[in-house]
């Protein structure tokens, strides 16, 4: 029998393959009943949340390893810049926004949860937040285009790209 954890990472498989989110596509992979599912996730909403949280624990995993300073607003941000620019993302990124009845919700959830990372309350002179937030444009601009399958850069551009992110971070001008 499956518990929660093997649920979710099959959920997310499910979403990976570009299909919808359902209970009864959930069960299916997971080889349970609809019912065998509902005893874990009584609704397709709680399920959807606890999918999102799971994609943005990943998402925090893997940006605490690349950083070797998260206990800043600037090292969290440089991270997330950082991972959206050389990271690896297919649709199972874009659970917040799957289902369009439950996407103001899903998107809250992963802001209150990811939030610590863009960057938002860092301080400083106006050039300086803009050029903060340029760069977490980038970044977002980069994840999203990734996981729809979007090129976002010619070969051997991606890192050239990334640098000019990263230097936007850099920048001192205050």
């Amino acid at each position: 029998v499956a518990n929660k954890n093997e649920i979710l990472e099959l959920a997310i498989a499910v979403l990976r393959r570009g299909e919808p989110l359902t209970l009864d596509a959930v069960a299916k992979e997971v080889g349970l009943t609809k019912a065998g599912l509902v005893h874990h996730f009584r609704t397709k909403e709680v399920l959807a949340e606890a999918v999102g949280d799971r994609i943005a624990e990943h998402w925090e995993d893997d940006m605490r390893a690349q950083t070797a300073d998260d206990s800043t607003a600037e090292g969290r941000l440089r991270a997330y810049v950082d991972y959206a620019m050389t990271g690896t993302f297919d649709y199972s990124d874009l659970a917040l926004i799957a289902d369009m009845r439950l996407r103001d919700q899903l998107c809250r959830r992963w802001v209150e949860r990811l939030g610590p990372w863009f960057g938002l309350d860092i301080d400083g002179s106006l050039e300086r937040r803009a050029r903060l937030r340029a760069a977490r444009i980038m970044a977002d601009g980069a994840w999203f285009a990734k996981a729809l399958g979007i090129p976002t850069a010619h070969a051997g551009e991606e890192q050239a790209v990334r640098e000019v992110a990263l230097s936007l971070l850099d920048s001192q001008g205050d």
